[in-house]
């Protein structure tokens, strides 16, 4: 069993533990505080079986549904309370559809719902015949236990989680769970891998080359996701491409030419990829770069890519130090041993300055938009004002305020916490003309 599959298997038993701590169908009437508390799990398992739908709903949301799905059952009683209960269930999760920051299919949400209910049907006639104490214990002590072990897990990049809720106390509330899932794999040439995710949107503005940041997550990385998400619902399908020796590409061998760790590489097949026309259902094409993403996306126009737009978000100058080989290796998963003189040459020619591939940039290049996070490393909102001011016209700047230099995700293991409202203000950079700068200003002020 892979990674990936035991991530959604974790999530799936998540979501029948709080289902099962719900106590639905109850022969005996329940205490008032102990239907809300069932009424909290069942908003919970929602919740989390929207990390599965790929329906990315905020927490507070869910929690309001389900005590108001509670409040509504507790004054049925008989044959109504028991069919209450699965329509409850049936509810909760239909409501992930038209609730979710990005577009997801109704048909798989339909059907999950059924299928929720059903579960929900089969669990609450095995927890009826327990005896009152087991079930006060499942219904209570179980789920504050279990959500106790998952926010022992939630994790964050440095301490940017921790500088936003100091800005941010209710954003934990706007927090929707997710299962990576960046989209089919989409094997290019030379070892270079790809994953094309598409929006439901029946009519695409476009594809989307999205460039991540420095993480061997690569396109399954936190930040990765949440702009894989805001690019769904600006109405882009998506293609991220994994760099070299990150993710599913491979690593080029330790004797190959210094050219083989050429970054563009993997950019440069997914536009080939996206021109056979096979695979784009529509023919407009942006880049986005994040991070380490930034420099690879300026190199790639510089060397005359054909798209319509550059986005390029908490991105600064590069500058490599006296760690950097050490670095690269640990980066790239590269055992040992590249040359010296390879490796000075990789070093100057892809990690040498982001600012030296910004005054390259050609006459008449695609709209350059620089988007500068609120909530940022030191050396990054050092070295970003540099590197704006050598990108040639057209260039737009755009500064997201309370906005970490990841859009605010977190981690618990391999699920991801994403801001829904990061992904939504994220989402409005994407729109055509005059909108980004309505967008822009929106960001600014939050």
């Amino acid at each position: 069993m892979n990674v990936d599959m035991l991530t959604d298997l974790v999530a799936a038993l998540l979501v029948l533990l709080f289902r099962a701590a719900c106590l639905g169908r109850s022969r005996t009437p329940r205490r008032p505080q102990l239907q809300l508390l069932t009424g909290l799990w069942l908003g919970l398992a929602a919740w989390m079986a929207g990390a599965l739908l790929q329906a990315w709903v905020p927490i507070w949301q869910m929690l309001l549904l389900g005590l108001a799905l509670a409040a509504g059952i507790a004054g049925l009683r008989g044959t109504f309370a028991n069919a209450a209960q699965p329509a409850a269930d049936l509810a909760v999760v239909a409501a992930l559809g038209p609730l979710s920051v990005i577009p997801v299919h109704a048909e798989h949400v339909i059907a999950a719902a059924v299928a929720f209910a059903a579960v929900g049907f089969v669990l609450d006639g095995l927890t009826r015949r327990m005896r009152p104490q087991i079930q006060w214990r499942l219904s209570s002590a179980l789920p504050a236990i279990t959500l106790l072990l998952l926010g022992v897990n939630v994790s964050q990049v440095s301490d940017l989680g921790t500088r936003l809720l100091r800005q941010d106390p209710l954003f934990p509330l706007r927090l929707a769970l997710v299962a990576p899932n960046p989209g089919t794999l989409v094997p290019l040439e030379l070892r270079t891998a790809a994953w094309l995710l598409r929006t439901p949107h029946a009519d695409p503005l476009g594809t989307a080359i999205l460039l991540h940041g420095n993480d061997p997550l690569a396109s399954w990385q936190a930040a990765a996701v949440s702009l894989q998400g805001s690019l769904m619902r600006a109405g882009f399908d998506v293609l991220s491409v994994d760099h070299p020796g990150f993710g599913a590409s491979g690593v080029p061998d330790a004797s190959a030419d210094w050219s083989a760790w050429d970054p563009t590489i993997g950019p440069k097949q997914a536009l080939a990829y996206l021109a056979s026309g096979t695979n784009s259902r529509a023919p407009a094409t942006i880049v986005v770069g994040h991070s380490m993403g930034v420099a690879v996306a300026l190199q790639l126009v510089a060397d005359g890519a054909g798209v319509q737009d550059t986005y390029l978000f908490a991105g600064s100058l590069d500058r490599p130090d006296s760690q950097f080989e050490r670095m690269f290796y640990e980066q790239h998963k590269v055992p040992c041993c590249i040359p010296a003189p390879t490796m000075h040459m990789i070093r100057d020619q892809f990690y040498g300055g982001a600012d030296r591939f910004a005054v390259a940039l050609p006459q008449g290049h695609a709209l350059v938009h620089f988007v500068r996070m609120g909530i940022e490393y030191v050396d990054v909102t050092r070295d970003r004002e540099p590197l704006y001011a050598a990108i040639t016209p057209p260039k737009s700047i755009c500064d997201f305020a309370t906005v970490t230099h990841y859009f605010n995700t977190l981690y618990v293991r391999r699920l991801v916490l994403v801001d829904t409202r990061a992904v939504k203000r994220t989402a409005e950079i994407f729109a055509p003309g005059e909108q980004v700068d309505a967008a822009c200003r929106r960001a600014t002020a939050s």
